[in-house]
């Protein structure tokens, strides 16, 4: 195709997708944006065919659809987010032969997100230089064409007004100080980031993406001997061990707290800095035993490594166990179970740091197996497994079972927060309908009711509005099912 028509296929789609995010974009979060964002797949596909012809862009552009399929199913910041970025690096990749590692790329996106809105500025100078080429011949052309249409369309159009009152009231309506009425402030905003995101996508810069070469000769770091680092590693593994000496004692074997100290200040005050803790270990590994380095082939560093890597991910164990204390007593919420998940990424990463180490592998072979196993549980967390329903099962299990240790409390009885539950909206209505067909407790029963009557007429309205969405078509049917109302 000539570049000339290639330039007009993607002006026109720039002022498509505008046309089109004005109109699906005002409304609510949901299907009508993930519909967007599959116009803006298919759009990408269509303008700049290099992308389906590039492995690895269409591997970012097939999870770019994936990830817009998740917004129609639900809408959730986390897809818009991955969704875009996979947009930008499709658009990106076939600037470069392949992919190297996702800390580069997270960076090159992040570089194009903060250069994007000078692209429209850039494309529009480029068509003005392209347009001053031969601008009377392209002028009389242009005016040459379209000369008798608009002068004949517009007498037959006063001929039929003239002769039909449905078309001049139809005229009528088409008053343009209608139309500039419509256009405030806020809608010009929403034009312009539009034209940006869609002339970003379409007609990157065409600035170069330079590879990082894959072998970089070892820098020298102050300090960083074999001696200094073996010492340190003894040191840390001295201190590691009595902090794991005192979770054992204290945590993992149910022994009396000290006075004045209570199992929840123990649980929640340890949870969040001993992950910071195994992080700091794990990227002092990562900068002072680089494979190939003189501390990375010590054999006797790298047992106090290992030894040092086994204590770490006992003690993201221990922050774990503190964690799951700390949601026993006070309730499990979305921010801990993501928590809880990014423990399990720790530990993960800490022992990839070890078999780096140990195997040889590269700086970005660490990365990458890094980024692969956090998008594998984001992918999982987006499509499969919805943590707001595990949260509202989490809190009304422990209800039953804290009823079934004492159901002469009244107060452990009542020890749930209804009010987060139906904050999570119709995640915790399967879960209310089953604890109240299930539970033997007149009290837990009639709160269930209460949150189950709630939920479902909210639930009712938003599917009967523009805020439905696939999975709240789901989620009403299974509550129909489960009260009998199919």
């Amino acid at each position: 195709m000539p570049i000339r028509h290639l330039f007009r296929t993607k002006a026109f789609l720039v002022l498509a997708l505008v046309v089109a995010g004005d109109f699906l974009l005002h409304r609510w979060p949901g299907v009508y944006w993930g519909a967007f964002a599959l116009l803006l797949v298919a759009a990408l596909a269509f303008a700049r065919p290099v992308v389906l012809r590039h492995r690895s862009a269409r591997v970012a552009l097939g999870l770019a659809a994936l990830y817009a399929l998740s917004l129609m199913e639900e809408f959730q910041f986390l897809g818009l987010l991955l969704c875009w970025a996979f947009l930008i690096a499709a658009t990106l990749l076939p600037r470069m032969a392949g992919f190297d590692d996702a800390l580069a790329w997270g960076f090159r996106v992040i570089g194009a997100v903060v250069t994007s809105p000078w692209a429209p500025l850039r494309n529009f100078i480029l068509w003005l230089r392209a347009f001053d080429r031969r601008p009377s011949r392209a002028l009389g052309r242009w005016l040459g064409i379209l000369a008798l249409p608009l002068v004949g369309g517009l007498i037959f159009i006063a001929l039929f007004a003239s002769a039909n009152p449905l078309v001049e009231q139809g005229l009528a309506h088409l008053d343009p100080r209608l139309w500039f009425a419509a256009i405030t402030g806020e809608r010009l905003y929403d034009w312009g980031w539009l034209l940006i995101l869609a002339t970003a996508l379409l007609r990157p810069q065409r600035w170069r993406l330079r590879r990082r070469r894959a072998t970089r000769p070892a820098l020298a770091l102050p300090g960083v001997t074999v001696a200094s680092v073996g010492a340190s590693l003894v040191v840390f593994n001295l201190i590691f061990a009595v902090e794991n000496g005192l979770d054992l004692a204290y945590l993992w074997s149910g022994a009396g707290l000290p006075e004045g100290v209570t199992l929840a200040a123990y649980a929640h005050r340890g949870a969040y800095p001993l992950i910071v803790t195994a992080l700091l270990a794990g990227a002092f590994v990562v900068v002072t035993l680089r494979p190939g380095s003189a501390t990375g082939n010590s054999v006797w560093l790298r047992r106090l490594v290992v030894l040092w890597t086994v204590q770490n991910l006992f003690l993201v164990a221990s922050s774990v166990r503190r964690t799951l204390d700390y949601i026993d007593a006070y309730d499990m919420t979305e921010m801990r179970f993501a928590a809880l998940l990014w423990m399990a990424l720790v530990a993960f990463g800490l022992f990839l740091i070890c078999w780096r180490l140990l195997a040889g592998r590269s700086t970005r072979w660490l990365i990458n197996a890094n980024a692969l196993a956090a998008g594998i549980v984001v992918t999982i967390c987006v499509f499969i497994v919805d943590p707001a329903v595990v949260v509202a099962e989490w809190n009304l299990a422990r209800a039953v079972g804290t009823y079934n240790r004492d159901s002469n409390n009244v107060c452990d009885r009542l020890r749930v927060d209804w009010c987060y539950l139906s904050d999570l909206g119709s995640a915790a209505l399967a879960p209310a309908i089953r604890l109240e067909q299930t539970t033997e407790a007149p009290d837990l029963r009639a709160e269930a009711a209460k949150l189950r009557d709630r939920l479902m007429a909210q639930l009712e309205r938003h599917q009967s509005s523009e805020r439905w969405s696939f999975r709240g078509a789901r989620r009403l049917a299974a509550a129909r099912a489960l009260l009998g109302r199919d």
